[in-house]
């Protein structure tokens, strides 16, 4: 009897160490990466605001059309055209170091802008 209770208690002393024993942190290479950044430009009043943005590498820049009627944001040197409709937004990551011009070619005045993605 003694001896089955003492097996029981080891058995009991094993499985709670094991449950409650704590991992090892993993490695530095396999720790979760913070979530990428991302930065607003308004395209209100018929002009990007912030007209200037400097990001990272890997920053993702949201276009929100808060105007009345489509607009586009044109970046020739990334070939990327795309028209945003009155309430919509556009967005896109930055992976490319250097300065980018924003256009928007539907408006007779003429929107611009500039991402300086360092």
């Amino acid at each position: 009897m003694m001896k089955n209770l003492a097996l029981g208690l080891i058995l009991v002393a094993a499985t709670f160490s094991v449950a409650c024993g704590g991992s090892d942190p993993a490695p530095d290479d396999q720790q979760t990466q913070a979530a990428p950044e991302s930065k607003t430009v308004n395209m209100f009043g018929y002009k990007f605001n912030p007209n200037t943005l400097t990001i990272p590498a890997g920053t993702t820049v949201v276009f929100n059309n808060k105007d009345p009627e489509n607009h586009n944001v044109n970046i020739a040197a990334l070939n990327l055209d795309e028209i945003v409709e009155p309430g919509q937004s556009f967005s896109y990551t930055f992976t490319t170091s250097g300065e980018f011009a924003v256009t928007n070619r539907l408006v007779s005045n003429p929107m611009t802008a500039t991402i300086i993605v360092q």
